[in-house]
């Protein structure tokens, strides 16, 4: 199947010069397929301030339309904490770029803004207003005038990559630039010789005599793209008159088997070839478009295409050392909310200014009934050796958090560093009962065990979940006989219904 997509994976996609490939990475970035905030619950929505960016607020809904679409995709994976830090470093970036275009005085006219639309339109192969919905739905614009916004902002950022190239010293070789300029378009009507391509495929002869046939057509005025569409088993395409898609000559040649790109370079604009053989059948090739770097319109474009290659150079090499520098040398960040500030120190390792951050949090009406602060402080303290300080936070808590699985662990990850072993077997043991039957969570506690050295202990858990497991196995078995059982009495009703007893025919 590898060969398959040497043909084919050019029939879903154009593929433009780099600028389009890098905007449409910036545009997406890591998010995709995520509505506006209209409609979502209340409850999930983050309420700040959570930080200033020199003197500048980050907004609460550009905080949530950010931090939505990390729940969104990773939420399965990592930790609300872990998410909202996320989302602030995210911002935080983001207002340092624009802070910085702003600065250089960097603009885009509504022109670019159009003719990168229409770009991208192609890049897509948008042809209709619900394709066109889609895409903006994919980037969250909300709407065509929210996408503009969108690609406004991300030309700005893409000029602003180009000046700190050239301030970077930054080269692009020509060869770089000639690939990304030279460019062709192709079709293609296939007859299939492979099962891989065809259910039906023709033998090798007969392949060849209805291709020759096509070419004899072709030779006596016949549309190429109404073979096309009549005739090639590339089921790929032939409803697209056979056209593979505009890419450049570079890629062109990796994607494609070598019988086909040779076949392929040898024509110019408008030529067809005869049948060209291919381990998938018989191609008739035509070409639709051939960019050369050569001539005027090659010579208009080099210093533009040059331009975009050095900003991709930039933002994929030195963007975030650039970033690193304006935050500890230039900028200055003000992180305003107490939980996300002791979260970031954290980070860092400065466990003692993160207890004092903490601390704030909890004084916060954000954050005074919220577990995982109180488990964030006590593990500040445990850092900083503070285990009576860390043990006073589980006293702190509010009587409904009190009871929580994870107070239990975490109790215990102080007694072990605190070295109290009776205290460490009692938080694991509160832990066992709040954890009831959940495999999951008992495996948690035999961890626990097994790496303090509780030897008795994980013994006796040890057999209570292989016990439990078992137990599991034979329920399921137990359901499943079950429901063999009541199948095959079913389908033993269903035949008895269907039995008609048929009378001899009568001569």
């Amino acid at each position: 199947m590898a060969g398959i997509l040497n043909i084919r994976r050019l029939s879903k996609t154009f593929l433009k010069p780099v600028v389009i490939i890098i905007v449409l990475a910036m545009l997406v970035g890591v998010f995709y397929a995520f509505p506006r905030l209209g409609g979502v619950n209340q409850q999930v929505l983050y309420q700040g301030p959570s930080a200033r960016v020199n003197g500048v607020k980050i907004e609460d809904r550009d905080f949530n339309e950010i931090f939505l679409r990390y729940l969104q995709q990773y939420g399965a994976y990592l930790s609300e904490d872990q998410m909202k830090a996320s989302t602030l470093e995210y911002l935080i970036e983001k207002e340092l770029i624009k802070q910085e275009i702003k600065k250089r005085k960097i603009s885009v006219s509504d022109q670019e803004v159009e003719a990168l639309l229409n770009e991208i339109k192609a890049y897509n192969q948008i042809d209709s207003e619900e394709e066109m919905e889609m895409l903006i739905y994919q980037t969250g614009a909300g709407d065509l005038k929210g996408l503009q916004k969108m690609l406004h902002e991300i030309l700005a950022e893409q000029k602003l990559y180009t000046v700190l190239g050239k301030e970077a010293n930054l080269e692009v070789p020509e060869e770089e630039i000639i690939a990304s300029y030279e460019q062709l378009e192709a079709a293609h009507i296939l007859i299939a010789t492979s099962s891989d391509v065809s259910e039906e495929p023709l033998s090798d002869k007969e392949a060849l005599k209805k291709a020759e046939e096509i070419y004899e057509k072709l030779q006596a005025g016949a549309n190429f793209a109404d073979l096309a569409k009549e005739y090639s088993d590339d089921l790929g395409n032939k409803d697209q008159g056979g056209r593979l898609g505009r890419a450049p000559i570079e890629y062109f040649k990796n994607a494609f088997v070598p019988e086909f790109v040779e076949a392929a370079l040898q024509l110019n604009v408008g030529e067809y070839s005869a049948p060209v053989k291919t381990q998938f059948g018989y191609h008739l090739i035509t070409l639709l478009e051939k960019k050369l770097a050569q001539g005027e319109k090659w010579e208009q474009e080099k210093e533009k295409i040059k331009e975009d290659l050095l900003a991709n150079k930039f933002l994929t090499t030195k963007k975030n050392e650039w970033v690193q520098d304006q935050r500890q040398k230039h900028a200055k960040i003000e992180i305003l909310d107490p939980s996300l500030l002791g979260y970031h120190l954290v980070q860092e390792g400065k466990w003692a200014e993160a207890t004092i951050a903490y601390e704030n949090a909890l004084k916060d009406k954000r954050y005074k009934k919220n577990l995982n602060t109180f488990l964030a402080l006590a593990e500040a303290y445990k850092e900083t050796n503070q285990y009576e300080a860390a043990l006073g936070v589980f006293e702190r808590l509010p009587k409904d958090l009190k009871d929580n699985y994870n107070v239990d662990l975490a109790k215990a990850d102080v007694y072990q560093s605190k070295g109290d072993k009776d205290g460490l077997k009692a938080a694991l043991s509160a832990a066992e009962a709040k954890a009831g039957e959940d495999i999951t969570l008992l495996n948690q506690i035999l961890n626990k065990m097994k790496a303090a050295e509780l030897t008795e202990e994980t013994e006796a858990l040890a057999e209570k979940i292989a016990a439990l497991q078992r137990k599991i196995q034979e329920e399921q078995e137990a359901l499943n006989r079950k429901l063999e059982e009541e199948q095959n009495r079913l389908q033993a009703e269903l035949n008895q219904e269907g039995i008609i007893e048929t009378p001899e025919d009568e001569e």
